[in-house]
């Protein structure tokens, strides 16, 4: 019995048994603690409905999804001239799934401003393809100037709101634009027609056509006087 309890004693009063020991208690308690933040961290078993809120505005929507503890971002924006602007296409999570309070909701929406589009260089173009090439690219309200030129239907400029575009410069997609083509008339053709070219010949016999009438007037103011 005595030989017993010696040995009993000479393991608890060893100093590298004990070290053991209270390594493993501190690992037990700090893997406690760490599960205990963890569960606090994450909500566990607080997790909410997402609700609906395609359709409505970013107001509305903010307003509904802060009452569940979740937030709002906009990811990206789709421009549509038939659609109500500032309208929500589409949301993830989808509605009616389950998530944690405090997380992000995001919003897909249709955007109130146009698209700035680059509008190629179309400088010599025929009008007929620079009209299909802007037409394809959303710009359906075009007009034609008509300028003097030594081409007729080649493309001199685009304009937009009397300004004439640079190449690349970019408008708002589907805004009004004047298209400048050429007439095929020239400037100097046009003052040129309205001149008439009189030949020397000409003017010498008209010259010496009146000479001669001037005489004969002369010569009957002497007759008379006599």
């Amino acid at each position: 019995m005595n030989a017993k309890k010696t040995s009993s004693k000479s393991i608890l009063g060893n100093s590298i048994t004990k070290n053991i020991l209270l390594i493993i208690a501190t690992g037990v308690i700090f893997l406690f603690v760490i599960l205990l933040l963890l569960n606090l961290y994450t909500n566990h078993n607080k997790s909410v409905d997402v609700p609906q809120v395609k359709g409505l505005q970013l107001k509305e929507a903010k307003v509904l999804l802060k009452s569940q503890g979740l937030k709002l971002v906009v990811v990206d924006s789709i421009y549509d001239k038939s659609a109500v602007p500032g309208a929500i296409i589409e949301q993830v999570p989808s509605a009616q799934s389950r998530t944690k309070s405090g997380r992000e909701v995001f919003l897909t929406i249709y955007s109130t401003n146009p698209p700035e589009l680059a509008i190629p260089n179309l400088i010599d173009y025929s009008y007929r393809q620079a009209e299909a090439l802007l037409t394809s690219m959303g710009f359906e309200q075009i007009s034609i100037e008509e300028t003097p030129s030594r081409y007729r239907g080649l493309v001199k400029a685009i304009k937009y709101r009397g300004k004439t575009l640079q190449p690349e410069e970019k408008v708002p997609s589907g805004s009004p634009l004047t298209m400048v083509v050429g007439s095929g008339i020239q400037s100097d053709s046009l003052s040129t027609e309205r001149e008439y070219i009189v030949s020397p010949d000409r003017n010498t016999g008209r010259q010496e056509q009146n000479s001669n009438v001037n005489s004969q007037e002369g010569a009957n103011i002497d007759e008379s006087f006599f």
